[in-house]
């Protein structure tokens, strides 16, 4: 694997042409411990804002992020 590289005609980072998604994951309290919420960005920016507000939230728990396809 490549490493990541910014198209400028896409705005986009990628990696070996494909862009790179980002990828959130997180438990709330209501769902149960077994229920793992998914949400992907494809701006890196508007990802880590919404990673940063679920570490936030007192219902989200065991939040992570993610670049895929790394």
């Amino acid at each position: 694997m490549s490493e990541k590289q910014w198209n400028a005609a896409t705005g986009k980072w990628e990696i070996d042409g494909d862009p790179i998604t980002y990828r959130v994951t997180w438990k709330h309290v209501d769902t149960g411990k077994d229920h793992v919420h998914v949400k992907e960005f494809d701006d890196v920016d508007q990802g880590y804002d919404f990673y940063q507000m679920m570490q936030r939230d007192a219902y989200c728990y065991k939040v992570t992020w993610n670049h895929v396809p790394w």
